[in-house]
Protein backbone atom coordinates (compact mmCIF):
# COMPACT_ATOMS: atom_id res chain seq x y z
CA UNK A 1 0.00 0.00 0.00
CA UNK A 2 1.37 3.44 -0.82
CA UNK A 3 2.13 5.82 2.02
CA UNK A 4 -0.29 8.75 2.05
CA UNK A 5 2.15 11.56 2.93
CA UNK A 6 3.52 12.45 -0.51
CA UNK A 7 0.17 12.21 -2.36
CA UNK A 8 -1.37 14.50 0.28
CA UNK A 9 1.46 17.00 -0.16
CA UNK A 10 1.16 16.90 -3.95
CA UNK A 11 -2.61 17.31 -3.80
CA UNK A 12 -2.30 20.36 -1.58
CA UNK A 13 0.52 22.01 -3.58
CA UNK A 14 -1.19 21.56 -6.94
CA UNK A 15 -4.50 22.90 -5.64
CA UNK A 16 -2.95 25.98 -4.04
CA UNK A 17 -0.21 26.94 -6.51
CA UNK A 18 1.20 26.57 -10.01
CA UNK A 19 4.20 24.55 -8.83
CA UNK A 20 4.86 21.33 -10.72
CA UNK A 21 5.32 18.41 -8.32
CA UNK A 22 6.30 14.80 -9.07
CA UNK A 23 6.08 12.08 -6.42
CA UNK A 24 8.34 9.04 -6.33
CA UNK A 25 7.55 6.18 -3.98
CA UNK A 26 11.10 4.83 -3.93
CA UNK A 27 10.04 1.90 -1.76
CA UNK A 28 7.90 0.34 -4.49
CA UNK A 29 10.17 1.57 -7.30
CA UNK A 30 13.03 -0.26 -5.60
CA UNK A 31 11.05 -3.50 -5.31
CA UNK A 32 9.66 -3.17 -8.82
CA UNK A 33 12.81 -2.14 -10.69
CA UNK A 34 15.72 -3.64 -8.75
CA UNK A 35 14.34 -6.64 -6.85
CA UNK A 36 11.40 -8.22 -8.68
CA UNK A 37 11.63 -6.75 -12.15
CA UNK A 38 9.22 -6.62 -15.06
CA UNK A 39 7.34 -9.74 -13.94
CA UNK A 40 5.80 -7.88 -10.98
CA UNK A 41 2.57 -6.84 -12.70
CA UNK A 42 1.82 -10.19 -14.40
CA UNK A 43 2.78 -12.21 -11.31
CA UNK A 44 0.58 -10.06 -9.06
CA UNK A 45 -2.32 -10.55 -11.46
CA UNK A 46 -1.87 -14.33 -11.37
CA UNK A 47 -1.81 -14.52 -7.57
CA UNK A 48 -4.83 -12.23 -7.26
CA UNK A 49 -6.76 -14.34 -9.75
CA UNK A 50 -5.87 -17.51 -7.82
CA UNK A 51 -7.05 -15.98 -4.55
CA UNK A 52 -10.29 -14.86 -6.16
CA UNK A 53 -11.00 -18.40 -7.33
CA UNK A 54 -9.88 -20.18 -4.12
CA UNK A 55 -12.99 -22.09 -2.93
CA UNK A 56 -12.34 -22.05 0.82
CA UNK A 57 -10.11 -20.61 3.53
CA UNK A 58 -7.56 -23.42 3.33
CA UNK A 59 -7.10 -22.80 -0.40
CA UNK A 60 -6.94 -19.04 0.14
CA UNK A 61 -4.34 -19.33 2.92
CA UNK A 62 -2.31 -21.60 0.65
CA UNK A 63 -2.30 -18.87 -2.02
CA UNK A 64 -1.18 -16.32 0.60
CA UNK A 65 1.78 -18.44 1.68
CA UNK A 66 2.73 -19.25 -1.92
CA UNK A 67 2.66 -15.50 -2.58
CA UNK A 68 4.92 -15.09 0.44
CA UNK A 69 7.34 -17.74 -0.85
CA UNK A 70 7.46 -16.05 -4.26
CA UNK A 71 8.41 -12.77 -2.58
CA UNK A 72 11.07 -14.44 -0.43
CA UNK A 73 12.59 -16.06 -3.52
CA UNK A 74 12.86 -12.61 -5.13
CA UNK A 75 14.39 -11.15 -1.97
CA UNK A 76 16.89 -13.99 -1.60
CA UNK A 77 18.01 -13.66 -5.22
CA UNK A 78 18.63 -9.96 -4.65
CA UNK A 79 20.54 -10.69 -1.43
CA UNK A 80 22.82 -13.16 -3.24
CA UNK A 81 23.90 -10.35 -5.56
CA UNK A 82 24.25 -7.93 -2.62
CA UNK A 83 26.14 -9.80 0.15
CA UNK A 84 25.46 -8.54 3.65
CA UNK A 85 22.01 -7.22 2.78
CA UNK A 86 18.62 -8.79 3.48
CA UNK A 87 15.06 -7.80 2.62
CA UNK A 88 11.47 -8.33 3.61
CA UNK A 89 8.53 -6.14 2.61
CA UNK A 90 8.88 -4.32 5.93
CA UNK A 91 12.57 -4.43 6.76
CA UNK A 92 16.05 -3.86 5.42
CA UNK A 93 19.14 -5.58 6.81
CA UNK A 94 22.52 -4.05 5.96
CA UNK A 95 26.17 -4.31 7.08
CA UNK A 96 25.71 -0.82 8.55
CA UNK A 97 24.00 0.06 11.83
CA UNK A 98 21.19 2.48 10.94
CA UNK A 99 21.26 3.87 14.49
CA UNK A 100 24.99 4.64 14.54
CA UNK A 101 25.67 8.15 13.23
CA UNK A 102 29.23 7.32 12.17
CA UNK A 103 28.06 4.28 10.22
CA UNK A 104 25.29 6.30 8.58
CA UNK A 105 27.95 8.74 7.43
CA UNK A 106 30.07 5.88 6.12
CA UNK A 107 27.08 4.61 4.14
CA UNK A 108 26.47 8.10 2.76
CA UNK A 109 30.01 8.28 1.35
CA UNK A 110 30.76 4.65 0.41
CA UNK A 111 31.75 3.96 -3.20
CA UNK A 112 28.48 2.26 -4.15
CA UNK A 113 25.34 0.85 -2.56
CA UNK A 114 22.60 -1.51 -3.80
CA UNK A 115 20.28 1.49 -4.14
CA UNK A 116 22.45 3.60 -6.43
CA UNK A 117 20.97 2.22 -9.65
CA UNK A 118 17.55 3.46 -8.59
CA UNK A 119 18.91 6.77 -7.33
CA UNK A 120 20.95 7.38 -10.50
CA UNK A 121 17.83 6.88 -12.60
CA UNK A 122 15.96 9.33 -10.39
CA UNK A 123 18.71 11.94 -10.54
CA UNK A 124 18.96 11.66 -14.33
CA UNK A 125 15.28 12.60 -14.57
CA UNK A 126 15.43 15.37 -11.98
CA UNK A 127 14.22 18.70 -13.34
CA UNK A 128 13.11 20.71 -10.33
CA UNK A 129 15.11 22.97 -8.06
CA UNK A 130 13.82 21.43 -4.83
CA UNK A 131 13.90 17.83 -3.64
CA UNK A 132 11.80 16.63 -0.72
CA UNK A 133 12.65 13.51 1.28
CA UNK A 134 10.04 11.91 3.52
CA UNK A 135 11.55 9.91 6.41
CA UNK A 136 8.84 7.87 8.13
CA UNK A 137 10.35 4.59 9.38
CA UNK A 138 13.77 3.49 10.59
CA UNK A 139 14.47 1.14 7.68
CA UNK A 140 14.49 4.19 5.39
CA UNK A 141 17.31 5.91 7.28
CA UNK A 142 20.32 4.61 5.36
CA UNK A 143 18.84 4.88 1.84
CA UNK A 144 17.40 8.34 2.60
CA UNK A 145 20.74 9.78 3.69
CA UNK A 146 22.49 8.16 0.74
CA UNK A 147 19.97 9.77 -1.61
CA UNK A 148 20.41 13.19 0.02
CA UNK A 149 24.18 12.86 -0.35
CA UNK A 150 23.89 12.06 -4.06
CA UNK A 151 21.47 14.94 -4.64
CA UNK A 152 23.87 17.40 -3.02
CA UNK A 153 26.83 15.89 -4.87
CA UNK A 154 25.26 16.10 -8.34
CA UNK A 155 23.05 19.17 -7.81
CA UNK A 156 24.82 21.37 -5.24
CA UNK A 157 22.35 24.21 -5.80
CA UNK A 158 19.27 22.05 -5.25
CA UNK A 159 17.22 22.81 -2.15
CA UNK A 160 16.77 19.66 -0.06
CA UNK A 161 13.74 19.58 2.25
CA UNK A 162 13.28 16.81 4.82
CA UNK A 163 10.01 15.87 6.49
CA UNK A 164 8.05 12.85 7.68
CA UNK A 165 6.90 11.33 10.94
CA UNK A 166 10.28 9.93 12.02
CA UNK A 167 12.06 13.13 11.00
CA UNK A 168 9.58 15.10 13.10
CA UNK A 169 10.57 13.10 16.17
CA UNK A 170 14.32 13.00 15.45
CA UNK A 171 14.94 16.33 13.77
CA UNK A 172 17.48 17.55 16.37
CA UNK A 173 19.84 14.72 15.36
CA UNK A 174 19.48 15.49 11.65
CA UNK A 175 19.87 19.17 12.41
CA UNK A 176 23.07 18.72 14.39
CA UNK A 177 24.84 15.75 12.77
CA UNK A 178 23.81 15.95 9.10
CA UNK A 179 23.80 19.66 8.31
CA UNK A 180 25.46 19.10 4.94
CA UNK A 181 22.47 17.28 3.42
CA UNK A 182 19.54 19.53 4.24
CA UNK A 183 18.40 23.08 3.61
CA UNK A 184 15.06 22.91 5.41
CA UNK A 185 13.58 20.52 7.95
CA UNK A 186 9.81 20.40 8.31
CA UNK A 187 8.44 19.15 11.61
CA UNK A 188 4.97 17.72 11.81
CA UNK A 189 2.49 18.46 9.00
CA UNK A 190 4.07 19.64 5.79
CA UNK A 191 1.45 21.13 3.44
CA UNK A 192 1.71 24.79 4.43
CA UNK A 193 5.46 24.77 5.23
CA UNK A 194 6.35 23.07 1.94
CA UNK A 195 4.28 25.51 -0.10
CA UNK A 196 6.02 28.43 1.61
CA UNK A 197 9.44 26.89 0.89
CA UNK A 198 8.59 26.25 -2.78
CA UNK A 199 7.33 29.82 -3.16
CA UNK A 200 10.64 31.05 -1.74
CA UNK A 201 12.67 28.85 -4.10
CA UNK A 202 10.57 29.87 -7.12
CA UNK A 203 10.81 33.59 -6.36
CA UNK A 204 14.45 33.53 -5.31
CA UNK A 205 13.58 35.42 -2.16
CA UNK A 206 14.01 34.58 1.52
CA UNK A 207 11.28 32.65 3.28
CA UNK A 208 8.58 35.10 4.31
CA UNK A 209 6.19 32.80 6.16
CA UNK A 210 6.70 32.66 9.91
CA UNK A 211 6.11 28.98 10.70
CA UNK A 212 7.60 27.23 13.71
CA UNK A 213 7.39 23.90 11.89
CA UNK A 214 10.19 24.98 9.54
CA UNK A 215 13.81 24.64 10.66
CA UNK A 216 16.30 26.66 8.61
CA UNK A 217 20.08 26.84 8.79
CA UNK A 218 19.83 30.11 10.67
CA UNK A 219 17.32 28.77 13.19
CA UNK A 220 19.03 25.42 13.80
CA UNK A 221 19.76 24.78 17.44
CA UNK A 222 23.03 22.86 17.14
CA UNK A 223 23.99 19.33 18.13
CA UNK A 224 21.09 18.56 20.45
CA UNK A 225 19.97 14.94 20.55
CA UNK A 226 16.60 15.32 22.25
CA UNK A 227 14.12 18.18 22.07
CA UNK A 228 10.47 18.58 23.07
CA UNK A 229 7.62 18.93 20.61
CA UNK A 230 7.14 22.68 20.67
CA UNK A 231 5.47 23.74 17.41
CA UNK A 232 2.24 25.70 17.64
CA UNK A 233 1.08 26.12 14.02
CA UNK A 234 -1.92 24.00 13.00
CA UNK A 235 -2.92 23.10 9.45
CA UNK A 236 -6.55 23.72 8.56
CA UNK A 237 -7.61 20.17 7.71
CA UNK A 238 -10.55 21.27 5.55
CA UNK A 239 -8.03 22.91 3.20
CA UNK A 240 -5.69 19.95 2.81
CA UNK A 241 -7.95 18.07 0.41
CA UNK A 242 -7.49 14.68 -1.21
CA UNK A 243 -4.34 12.69 -1.88
CA UNK A 244 -3.07 12.73 -5.48
CA UNK A 245 -1.82 9.29 -6.60
CA UNK A 246 -1.39 9.97 -10.32
CA UNK A 247 2.39 9.43 -10.16
CA UNK A 248 1.99 5.92 -8.72
CA UNK A 249 1.18 2.57 -10.30
CA UNK A 250 -1.50 1.85 -7.72
CA UNK A 251 -2.31 -1.59 -9.12
CA UNK A 252 1.31 -2.79 -8.87
CA UNK A 253 1.92 -2.46 -5.13
CA UNK A 254 3.14 -5.75 -3.70
CA UNK A 255 -0.09 -6.98 -2.15
CA UNK A 256 -2.69 -9.67 -2.72
CA UNK A 257 -5.29 -6.90 -3.04
CA UNK A 258 -4.78 -3.32 -4.27
CA UNK A 259 -5.45 -1.02 -1.32
CA UNK A 260 -5.23 2.74 -0.76
CA UNK A 261 -4.98 4.81 2.44
CA UNK A 262 -7.57 7.37 3.53
CA UNK A 263 -7.13 9.93 6.30
CA UNK A 264 -10.27 11.21 8.03
CA UNK A 265 -8.66 12.89 11.05
CA UNK A 266 -5.28 14.08 12.27
CA UNK A 267 -3.69 13.40 15.63
CA UNK A 268 -5.26 11.02 18.17
CA UNK A 269 -8.58 11.93 19.78
CA UNK A 270 -7.31 10.43 23.05
CA UNK A 271 -3.60 11.23 22.83
CA UNK A 272 -2.73 10.67 26.52
CA UNK A 273 -0.97 7.30 26.49
CA UNK A 274 2.27 7.75 28.40
CA UNK A 275 4.29 5.40 26.18
CA UNK A 276 3.32 6.94 22.83
CA UNK A 277 4.64 9.71 20.59
CA UNK A 278 3.24 8.57 17.25
CA UNK A 279 0.47 11.17 17.34
CA UNK A 280 3.07 13.88 18.01
CA UNK A 281 4.06 13.77 14.34
CA UNK A 282 0.85 15.72 13.71
CA UNK A 283 0.21 19.37 14.47
CA UNK A 284 -0.79 19.93 18.11
CA UNK A 285 -4.58 19.75 17.85
CA UNK A 286 -6.96 16.93 16.98
CA UNK A 287 -9.03 17.69 13.85
CA UNK A 288 -11.52 15.82 11.69
CA UNK A 289 -12.43 16.23 8.04
CA UNK A 290 -16.04 16.52 6.99
CA UNK A 291 -17.52 13.06 6.53
CA UNK A 292 -18.84 14.04 3.11
CA UNK A 293 -15.35 15.11 1.97
CA UNK A 294 -13.83 11.78 3.05
CA UNK A 295 -16.54 9.82 1.25
CA UNK A 296 -16.11 11.98 -1.85
CA UNK A 297 -12.38 11.20 -1.84
CA UNK A 298 -13.02 7.46 -1.57
CA UNK A 299 -15.56 7.65 -4.39
CA UNK A 300 -13.04 9.51 -6.54
CA UNK A 301 -10.31 6.94 -5.85
CA UNK A 302 -12.67 4.10 -6.74
CA UNK A 303 -13.51 5.85 -10.00
CA UNK A 304 -9.89 6.67 -10.92
CA UNK A 305 -8.14 3.45 -9.94
CA UNK A 306 -10.82 0.79 -9.57
CA UNK A 307 -9.65 0.07 -6.01
CA UNK A 308 -12.19 -1.55 -3.69
CA UNK A 309 -10.06 -1.87 -0.53
CA UNK A 310 -9.12 1.02 1.76
CA UNK A 311 -7.36 1.55 5.06
CA UNK A 312 -8.31 4.45 7.31
CA UNK A 313 -4.86 5.47 8.53
CA UNK A 314 -6.07 7.74 11.33
CA UNK A 315 -4.20 7.15 14.58
CA UNK A 316 -7.61 6.07 15.94
CA UNK A 317 -10.79 6.44 13.92
CA UNK A 318 -13.30 8.66 15.77
CA UNK A 319 -16.41 6.44 16.18
CA UNK A 320 -18.91 9.25 15.60
CA UNK A 321 -17.12 10.30 12.41
CA UNK A 322 -16.95 6.82 10.90
CA UNK A 323 -20.57 6.15 11.87
CA UNK A 324 -21.69 9.20 9.89
CA UNK A 325 -19.91 7.79 6.82
CA UNK A 326 -21.35 4.27 6.98
CA UNK A 327 -24.39 4.74 4.71
CA UNK A 328 -22.25 6.06 1.86
CA UNK A 329 -19.48 3.53 2.42
CA UNK A 330 -22.05 0.74 2.24
CA UNK A 331 -23.55 2.25 -0.90
CA UNK A 332 -20.12 2.29 -2.59
CA UNK A 333 -19.62 -1.41 -1.89
CA UNK A 334 -16.02 -1.02 -0.74
CA UNK A 335 -14.21 -2.95 2.00
CA UNK A 336 -11.97 -1.28 4.55
CA UNK A 337 -10.02 -1.52 7.79
CA UNK A 338 -9.59 0.90 10.69
CA UNK A 339 -7.35 1.64 13.67
CA UNK A 340 -9.50 2.02 16.78
CA UNK A 341 -9.53 2.38 20.56
CA UNK A 342 -11.33 -0.34 22.55
CA UNK A 343 -13.61 2.27 24.10
CA UNK A 344 -17.23 2.46 25.16
CA UNK A 345 -18.80 3.17 21.79
CA UNK A 346 -17.62 -0.19 20.45
CA UNK A 347 -19.84 -1.81 23.10
CA UNK A 348 -22.80 -0.58 21.05
CA UNK A 349 -23.68 -3.70 19.08
CA UNK A 350 -25.85 -1.78 16.62
CA UNK A 351 -22.97 0.55 15.73
CA UNK A 352 -20.49 -2.29 15.26
CA UNK A 353 -23.02 -4.24 13.22
CA UNK A 354 -23.45 -1.22 10.95
CA UNK A 355 -19.66 -0.96 10.70
CA UNK A 356 -19.40 -4.53 9.46
CA UNK A 357 -22.37 -4.19 7.11
CA UNK A 358 -20.72 -1.12 5.54
CA UNK A 359 -17.62 -3.15 4.67
CA UNK A 360 -15.24 -3.03 7.64
CA UNK A 361 -13.24 -6.26 7.52
CA UNK A 362 -10.39 -5.64 9.98
CA UNK A 363 -9.98 -3.44 13.07
CA UNK A 364 -6.71 -2.79 14.89
CA UNK A 365 -7.15 -2.14 18.62
CA UNK A 366 -4.56 -0.90 21.11
CA UNK A 367 -5.29 -3.49 23.79
CA UNK A 368 -1.90 -3.02 25.54
CA UNK A 369 -2.99 -4.93 28.68
CA UNK A 370 -5.98 -6.78 30.11
CA UNK A 371 -5.25 -5.42 33.59
CA UNK A 372 -7.09 -2.29 34.73
CA UNK A 373 -4.31 -1.03 36.99
CA UNK A 374 -1.73 -1.44 34.22
CA UNK A 375 -3.96 0.39 31.74
CA UNK A 376 -4.42 3.23 34.23
CA UNK A 377 -0.67 3.51 34.80
CA UNK A 378 -0.18 3.78 31.02
CA UNK A 379 -2.58 6.74 30.86
CA UNK A 380 -5.11 4.83 28.76
CA UNK A 381 -8.19 4.90 30.95
CA UNK A 382 -10.39 5.22 27.87
CA UNK A 383 -9.85 1.48 27.29
CA UNK A 384 -12.85 -0.57 28.42
CA UNK A 385 -10.81 -3.34 30.02
CA UNK A 386 -13.79 -5.02 31.69
CA UNK A 387 -15.63 -5.05 28.38
CA UNK A 388 -12.92 -6.21 25.96
CA UNK A 389 -14.75 -9.48 25.35
CA UNK A 390 -17.99 -7.66 24.60
CA UNK A 391 -16.27 -5.28 22.18
CA UNK A 392 -14.39 -8.01 20.33
CA UNK A 393 -17.44 -10.27 20.20
CA UNK A 394 -19.43 -7.44 18.66
CA UNK A 395 -16.75 -7.10 16.00
CA UNK A 396 -16.50 -10.83 15.28
CA UNK A 397 -20.28 -11.14 14.88
CA UNK A 398 -20.20 -8.20 12.48
CA UNK A 399 -17.57 -9.89 10.31
CA UNK A 400 -14.65 -7.77 11.53
CA UNK A 401 -11.24 -9.42 12.06
CA UNK A 402 -9.96 -8.29 15.48
CA UNK A 403 -6.25 -7.45 15.63
CA UNK A 404 -4.77 -6.25 18.93
CA UNK A 405 -1.50 -4.64 19.95
CA UNK A 406 -0.10 -5.63 23.35
CA UNK A 407 2.65 -4.01 25.39
CA UNK A 408 4.80 -5.92 27.89
CA UNK A 409 7.37 -4.64 30.37
CA UNK A 410 5.78 -1.27 31.12
CA UNK A 411 7.10 0.01 34.49
CA UNK A 412 4.51 -0.57 37.17
CA UNK A 413 2.83 -3.38 35.27
CA UNK A 414 3.21 -6.38 37.55
CA UNK A 415 4.01 -9.94 36.53
CA UNK A 416 0.46 -10.82 37.55
CA UNK A 417 -0.92 -8.12 35.25
CA UNK A 418 1.05 -9.43 32.30
CA UNK A 419 0.03 -13.00 33.04
CA UNK A 420 -3.59 -11.79 33.12
CA UNK A 421 -3.10 -10.32 29.64
CA UNK A 422 -1.69 -13.60 28.33
CA UNK A 423 -4.57 -15.58 29.85
CA UNK A 424 -7.10 -13.20 28.33
CA UNK A 425 -5.61 -13.60 24.86
CA UNK A 426 -5.48 -17.37 25.16
CA UNK A 427 -9.11 -17.59 26.23
CA UNK A 428 -10.72 -14.91 24.04
CA UNK A 429 -12.37 -16.56 21.01
CA UNK A 430 -13.20 -13.25 19.31
CA UNK A 431 -9.54 -12.24 19.09
CA UNK A 432 -8.02 -13.16 15.72
CA UNK A 433 -4.52 -11.61 15.56
CA UNK A 434 -2.07 -10.23 18.10
CA UNK A 435 1.14 -8.22 17.98
CA UNK A 436 3.44 -8.44 21.00
CA UNK A 437 5.65 -5.46 21.83
CA UNK A 438 8.13 -4.67 24.59
CA UNK A 439 8.24 -1.29 26.30
CA UNK A 440 11.07 1.12 25.52
CA UNK A 441 10.84 4.81 26.52
CA UNK A 442 10.92 7.11 23.51
CA UNK A 443 11.85 10.76 23.29
CA UNK A 444 8.95 13.15 23.73
CA UNK A 445 6.62 10.62 25.35
CA UNK A 446 4.92 11.56 28.63
CA UNK A 447 6.77 8.71 30.34
CA UNK A 448 10.12 10.05 29.12
CA UNK A 449 9.27 13.59 30.19
CA UNK A 450 8.28 12.43 33.68
CA UNK A 451 11.46 10.36 34.05
CA UNK A 452 13.88 12.51 32.04
CA UNK A 453 16.36 12.87 34.91
CA UNK A 454 17.02 9.13 34.96
CA UNK A 455 16.88 8.33 31.23
CA UNK A 456 19.99 8.44 29.06
CA UNK A 457 19.93 9.08 25.31
CA UNK A 458 23.13 7.57 23.94
CA UNK A 459 23.40 9.94 20.97
CA UNK A 460 22.43 7.34 18.39
CA UNK A 461 19.95 7.93 15.56
CA UNK A 462 16.94 6.63 17.44
CA UNK A 463 14.06 7.93 19.48
CA UNK A 464 14.62 5.14 22.01
CA UNK A 465 16.19 5.76 25.38
CA UNK A 466 18.50 2.77 25.53
CA UNK A 467 19.84 3.31 29.05
CA UNK A 468 18.73 4.59 32.43
CA UNK A 469 20.63 5.51 35.55
CA UNK A 470 19.90 4.24 39.02
CA UNK A 471 22.33 5.86 41.41
CA UNK A 472 25.74 5.26 39.85
CA UNK A 473 24.62 2.22 37.86
CA UNK A 474 23.50 2.09 34.23
CA UNK A 475 20.55 -0.14 33.40
CA UNK A 476 19.41 -1.74 30.16
CA UNK A 477 15.83 -0.56 30.39
CA UNK A 478 14.71 -2.61 27.40
CA UNK A 479 15.75 -5.92 28.97
CA UNK A 480 12.71 -6.26 31.25
CA UNK A 481 10.33 -5.59 28.39
CA UNK A 482 12.10 -8.05 26.10
CA UNK A 483 12.01 -10.78 28.72
CA UNK A 484 8.29 -10.29 29.37
CA UNK A 485 7.49 -10.08 25.65
CA UNK A 486 9.46 -13.23 24.83
CA UNK A 487 7.60 -15.12 27.55
CA UNK A 488 4.29 -13.92 26.09
CA UNK A 489 5.37 -14.95 22.58
CA UNK A 490 6.14 -18.46 23.81
CA UNK A 491 2.82 -18.81 25.65
CA UNK A 492 0.51 -17.20 23.11
CA UNK A 493 1.90 -18.51 19.84
CA UNK A 494 2.77 -21.85 21.40
CA UNK A 495 -0.77 -22.51 22.62
CA UNK A 496 -2.94 -20.70 20.07
CA UNK A 497 -1.87 -21.94 16.67
CA UNK A 498 -4.47 -19.79 14.93
CA UNK A 499 -2.71 -16.70 16.30
CA UNK A 500 0.63 -18.16 15.20
CA UNK A 501 -0.81 -18.52 11.71
CA UNK A 502 -2.11 -14.95 11.47
CA UNK A 503 1.21 -13.68 12.90
CA UNK A 504 2.90 -14.99 9.74
CA UNK A 505 0.57 -12.96 7.48
CA UNK A 506 0.91 -9.27 6.69
CA UNK A 507 -1.92 -6.74 7.03
CA UNK A 508 -3.05 -6.92 3.41
CA UNK A 509 -3.07 -10.73 3.42
CA UNK A 510 -5.28 -10.82 6.52
CA UNK A 511 -7.59 -8.22 5.03
CA UNK A 512 -7.96 -10.21 1.81
CA UNK A 513 -8.57 -13.48 3.66
CA UNK A 514 -11.02 -11.91 6.13
CA UNK A 515 -12.90 -10.37 3.24
CA UNK A 516 -13.32 -13.69 1.45
CA UNK A 517 -13.64 -16.20 4.29
CA UNK A 518 -14.67 -14.30 7.42
CA UNK A 519 -12.74 -12.92 10.40
CA UNK A 520 -11.91 -16.33 11.94
CA UNK A 521 -10.50 -17.82 8.73
CA UNK A 522 -7.45 -19.16 10.61
CA UNK A 523 -9.68 -21.41 12.73
CA UNK A 524 -11.23 -23.08 9.72
CA UNK A 525 -7.98 -24.91 8.91
CA UNK A 526 -6.15 -27.57 10.92
CA UNK A 527 -3.41 -25.35 12.38
CA UNK A 528 -2.06 -28.19 14.52
CA UNK A 529 -1.05 -29.99 11.33
CA UNK A 530 1.00 -27.04 10.02
CA UNK A 531 4.49 -27.92 11.20
CA UNK A 532 6.02 -24.66 9.97
CA UNK A 533 4.07 -22.83 12.70
CA UNK A 534 6.50 -24.37 15.18
CA UNK A 535 8.98 -21.77 13.93
CA UNK A 536 6.81 -18.84 14.98
CA UNK A 537 7.95 -18.75 18.60
CA UNK A 538 11.64 -18.68 17.70
CA UNK A 539 11.02 -16.17 14.91
CA UNK A 540 9.24 -13.89 17.36
CA UNK A 541 12.01 -14.12 19.93
CA UNK A 542 14.69 -13.47 17.32
CA UNK A 543 12.86 -10.40 16.08
CA UNK A 544 12.33 -9.17 19.64
CA UNK A 545 16.08 -9.35 20.22
CA UNK A 546 16.53 -6.70 17.49
CA UNK A 547 13.29 -4.72 17.57
CA UNK A 548 10.65 -3.82 20.13
CA UNK A 549 7.69 -5.16 18.13
CA UNK A 550 7.16 -8.73 16.92
CA UNK A 551 4.81 -8.65 13.93
CA UNK A 552 4.64 -10.33 10.50
CA UNK A 553 6.94 -13.11 11.67
CA UNK A 554 9.14 -14.66 9.00
CA UNK A 555 9.03 -18.46 8.71
CA UNK A 556 9.72 -21.06 6.04
CA UNK A 557 6.04 -21.54 5.28
CA UNK A 558 5.92 -24.88 3.48
CA UNK A 559 2.15 -25.30 3.32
Amino acid sequence: MPHSALPLLKGYITRHSQHSVTCHDLNIEFFRDLVIGSSLGPDLARFRKRLHSAPDAAAGIKVAFEFDRWLKACFKSWAVVNPGYALTLRSLGTPYDRRDIQQIREFMDVGSTPFDGLFDRLLNSLEGRAVGINLSVEDQILPAFRLATLVKRHFPDAVVVWGGSLLSRLYPIVEGAFGDVWDYLVRREGEEPLLAILDSVENGRPLTRSDDRIVTKSSAGGAVMVAPFVTNAVTAIDETGDGEYSDYQVENYVSLVPILPVLASRKCYWGRCKFCTIHESWDPRFRTRAASAVCDEISSLVSKYGVRYFRFVDEAIPPDLIRSMLPRLKEMGIEFEVYAIAEARFRNEAFVSELGAAGCRQAYFGLESADEAAIASMGKRINQVRHYSEIFSNCARAGVHVYVYTLFGYPGSSAEAEERTVRFILSEPALHSVTIASFVPVTGSPYAEINRDSLVHTGRFTEDYEQATCGSAELDIAAKGREAAESAIESIYGERRDLALTAALNDEMRLALSSRYGPDFARTVHCDELEFLDQIVNAGKQLMSRERVARVLDVDDDW
